[in-house]
């Protein structure tokens, strides 16, 4: 890159001096330039002219925010006891009826019961051992009453016989696990 030279010229750096009647014609000329406006002039917002204008444009329009006019009573008055008015030749639209209970079978109540989730939860508790209290003692009072009342009507016998326990094998009281023991070796047992 070859090197050049500084001078103490001083060239076109600044912009020229204009005379008084070149700058006033480029004023004109700038003037004469309609230029597209944006949006509102700047400060129209605050310009009291503006909102004079626009009040007297739209004429008598009311303030969407302003409420009812009614007075309000600042101290609460005493209400005067008016009977209220009775209708009393309207008649109803739609006759009631009571709905009568659905009557169940015995057999069907029975079934109803023994499927009960509720109940079933309750005398596993109750099988084994624990205090039931309170609405759950109330309902499974209620429920076991009416079961047993079922069973007594259809005759069927709730409690265990003697006869319907397995009985045991004979052969098992001679049994013994000592001779089990004595053949099987701890290879065998871990199987």
């Amino acid at each position: 890159m070859t090197r050049k030279k500084k001078s103490r010229k001083v060239g076109n750096i600044g912009t020229p001096r204009l005379s008084k009647e070149k700058l006033q014609e480029l004023r004109a000329l700038k003037e004469q330039r309609n230029k597209k406006h944006k949006g509102k002039k700047p400060g129209s917002r605050n310009a009291q002219e503006a909102k004079i204008e626009e009040s007297k444009a739209s004429g008598s329009k009311k303030d969407p925010r302003a409420g009812s006019k009614k007075p309000v009573a600042l101290v609460p008055q005493p209400q005067q006891a008016s009977e209220p008015k009775l209708n009393r030749d309207l008649k109803p639209q739609v006759e009631l009826k009571k709905v009568a209970p659905v009557a169940l079978t015995p057999e069907e109540e029975l079934r109803q019961l023994e499927n009960d989730e509720r109940l079933m939860a309750l005398l596993e508790r109750h099988e084994r051992g624990e205090l039931i209290t309170g609405k759950d003692a109330k309902y499974f009072n209620k429920s076991v009453a009416r079961h047993q009342e079922l069973c007594e009507l259809l005759g069927i016998d709730d409690e265990f016989e003697e006869a319907d326990m397995p009985q045991e094998d004979e052969l098992d009281q001679w049994m013994s696990n000592d001779l089990a023991n004595e053949w099987l070796t701890d290879e065998d047992e871990e199987r």
